[in-house]
Order: C-alpha cells, then structure tokens, then sequence
C-alpha cells in the first residue's frame, strides 16, 4: 500500500512465481453477468466517505493480513490461507453494509455459495475450499487441484445450470456429458462454472502486434482527433 494522494505509489506484487504453487486452482461462478446497480469506483467513493468500519480496516485489519496471507502463500499453508481469504471477503462485503447508503453487492445465490462451502469445509473436517467475492456477486472457489473435480459436482448439484457444463478442465473426461438442469421452480442460480490452474502474472508483450493498445494508450483501431 501506498501514500501518496494519488496512488502512484500503491501497485500489486507478485509474492511467488507460478510454478511455486501448482497445486492452487480457482473455481470462477458467474452468478450474473449483469451490470451493478453500484458501480466498483462510485462504490468505493461513498464508502470512503461514510463507512467508519473501512478506517479500521484500512489501519488495523489489513496490513496485518497481507503479512499472514503472504506468509501462507510462500509456505504452502492453505488452510491459512483459506481462512484469511474468507474472513477478508467478509469483512470486505461488511465494509460495503456499513456505507450508507448499504451497497449490496452478493445476492441470494452468492450467500448461499458461502453456505456450502463453509458446510463442506465442516464436513471434511478441516478447511478445503475458500471463496471470496470482489464488488458483485460472482464467486471464485480457491482449492487444491485434487479437490477440484469434487467441489465441481457439489456446485453443479447444489446450483445446476441452464445449460450442459462445458467442462473446459475436462474434470469429468470419459464419464459422459454433464447435464444438469435447472429443476422447475429453480429461477435463480448459477449462470456457468469454469476451473483454472495458477496463472503466471503479469508478462511485457514483445510484440506490438500482441498489444491491445496503441501508443497513445488507447484501444487500437480508435484514433484521437
């Protein structure tokens, strides 16, 4: 995190190399594609402004859990890390109630996610799964690659979709087409479901050819005037 007023000095860094921990997968649920009734920047703007809760955040919470969540990360802790990651987005999405006016960025089918997810860590016995939600209601799943293929079908029982599961992973590879369905009554659910491995950060495209934008900094193809 940084100072200065306008944030130059505030960037991400890449606590450890791809190939670190490739055991680390994120299982994405797109719950809405749908515009936000609150966009992400005006979002934050109002809670800046009227969420005592985020100062404490800022000074007392966060800091603290960069160290431990860093820590987890280079030690390979997942159950740590899992715990951090969770009880963050929490605190994240209790942040965005305590602006006023509340910003309500999970819906019914974002707490429910959760509600599995904490069930299955209880039922396992330890914790295996963690989600976390950014400003909107779409959940990433973190597990261990051996776990993925488990918590997939929980998710494609508990939440089936409009549509056959593309299995991009092919998790179920030789088992048949993964039909799902949503049952009758069914109106709100999970629109798709996809699993990935660790990326590997961010790279310096060599090309021009490879980059979106032109040297203005603009889309390629627009052109200033």
């Amino acid at each position: 995190m940084g100072t200065k007023a306008d944030g130059s000095d505030s960037y991400a860094v890449q606590v450890a190399p791809q190939s670190h921990w490739p055991e680390m997968h994120a299982i994405i649920c797109v719950v809405s594609d749908a515009k936000k009734g609150t966009s992400s920047t005006a979002g934050m703007q109002n809670t800046v402004e009227t969420s005592a809760l985020l100062q404490h955040r800022i000074q007392h919470v966060v800091p603290q859990r960069m160290k431990e969540i860093t820590k987890a990360i280079l030690e390979k802790d997942f159950e740590t890390f899992a715990t951090v990651t969770m009880r963050d987005s929490n605190q994240f999405h209790a942040v965005a109630l305590d602006t006023f006016p509340p910003i309500f960025y999970m819906n019914d089918t974002s707490r429910a996610i959760v509600q599995v997810i904490t069930e299955y860590n209880r039922t396992c016995g330890k914790i295996k799964a963690a989600y976390t939600y950014d400003a909107g209601p779409n959940a990433v799943i973190y597990t261990l690659r051996e776990n993925v293929k488990e918590i997939v079908s929980l998710l494609l029982h508990y939440f089936p979709l409009s549509q056959t599961y593309e299995d991009p992973s092919k998790l179920f590879e030789g088992e048949g087409t993964i039909k799902t369905g949503v049952p009758p009554g069914f109106n709100e659910g999970v629109a798709k479901v996809a699993a990935a491995g660790v990326g590997d950060g961010p790279r310096v495209l060599k090309k021009d050819e490879e980059s979106l934008l032109n040297s203005a900094g603009l889309p390629i193809g627009v052109s200033v005037e």
